[in-house]
């Protein structure tokens, strides 16, 4: 049991040294990201007068139920409808008509980056 832990700690070592700490994250997604639901990082989100029109444009895509703000943190929660999965493509072009600067987004199929929109 000790040496199954121990390969376990190891490999996540290397794979964070090697640079693959993204592929780790989207393979272990937060608990906020539960049943489909994104978080969209920024830089810039800091009250209700930057997330008020972030959250009214990513509601518009389709597929979208809700959005959460948290400023503390800078983020947005994206929870989809049921069996729906907005792409990542029209969550960027969501925040982009918001003027919102963003950092990334993670989702349970990945994490991407503001230049690697998919």
């Amino acid at each position: 049991m000790r040496s199954s832990f121990s390969t376990a700690l190891l490999a996540g070592a290397v794979a964070l040294v090697l640079g693959f700490g993204d592929m780790v994250q989207a393979q272990n997604p937060p608990p906020q990201l539960q049943n489909g639901a994104a978080v969209l990082y920024t830089k810039n989100m800091c009250c209700a007068v930057e997330s008020v029109p972030a959250i009214k444009e990513l509601s518009k895509v389709p597929g979208v139920a809700r959005v959460v703000a948290d400023h503390q943190k800078r983020t947005l929660t994206i929870v989809p409808k049921a069996n729906a999965f907005p792409s990542p493509q029209s969550i960027f072009e969501a925040a982009q008509r918001a003027k919102l600067e963003v950092v990334q987004l993670s989702t349970t199929r990945g994490v991407y980056k503001a230049d690697q929109r998919r």
